[in-house]
């Protein structure tokens, strides 16, 4: 594992604590998009100095764009973090992603925005998924870096877990849960294969006359898109503390 690699290890309280003490950077999901629409901190974590301040959605609809993007700089510069993450993929949360951009472009801290709404910020660094269900992992990334550079792509490492039937419309699949995930591959006994475009494991089964397609992720697969990742220039990553752990990070 390249621990020369930018990583942001999103954590809360001890393991946020632990993440720290192991020399990584944090990623404190401590704030959100309220139900009135305004910016609210749900916790204060002890020490954040060098960290991200992570805003999470709420499905509420945002009300004065500007005071909120004001409110979240004022509530990271007071706790010395080195930027935002803005948890926001919602079409109607446009006008926030652009107040955010502006006030933290002003203030020079750094933005994070899920890739869905790069186009209404344009200074900040935009993060992308790393399960997909089509085509090729390191085509992807290539194709990002060649449209947004190295400095404003990060790579976010999910162990995800989706069941697809066959044909299937929905690029995502059907979310499992661990539990379901076991219980499905106990009862069908198939066999686990290794896909190295998807760079994620998956096995087939039948339901009836319905074909189905299982495709996962484990620390393995983790490790395996990092080396993809680091290869192609892709330098921060953000993981969740358990999957770091699996991971070896910690």
């Amino acid at each position: 594992m390249d621990f020369q690699t930018n990583w942001i290890i999103a954590a809360t309280g001890t393991d946020a604590v632990h993440a720290r003490e192991a020399g990584f950077t944090c990623l404190h999901l401590c704030s959100r998009l309220s139900a009135d629409g305004t910016f609210s901190l749900l916790s204060h974590p002890a020490s954040s100095r060098g960290d991200f301040l992570g805003i999470a959605d709420s499905n509420s609809v945002p009300k004065k764009c500007q005071s909120f993007a004001f409110d979240a700089v004022s509530a990271a510069e007071s706790r010395g973090c080195t930027g935002i993450m803005a948890d926001f993929e919602r079409p109607l949360l446009q006008d926030l992603t652009r107040a955010l951009d502006r006030e933290t472009q002003r203030s020079g801290l750094q933005l994070l925005i899920p890739l869905a709404l790069a186009e209404y910020a344009p200074h900040a660094c935009v993060i992308a998924d790393t399960a997909v269900s089509g085509g090729s992992l390191e085509d992807r990334f290539s194709e990002l870096l060649q449209r947004f550079g190295t400095e404003k792509l990060a790579a976010q490492l999910v162990c995800s877990c989706a069941d697809f039937p066959l044909p299937c419309a929905n690029p995502e699949g059907t979310a499992l849960t661990r539990e379901e995930f076991h219980s499905l591959l106990n009862r069908t006994g198939a066999t686990v294969f290794f896909s190295r475009e998807l760079c994620a494991k998956y096995f087939t089964y039948s339901s009836g006359d319905q074909a189905h397609f299982v495709l996962f992720d484990d620390a393995d697969t983790l490790r395996a898109k990092v080396r993809i990742l680091t290869r192609l220039g892709v330098n921060r990553l953000l993981v969740i503390y358990p999957d770091a752990k699996e991971m070896g990070l910690l």
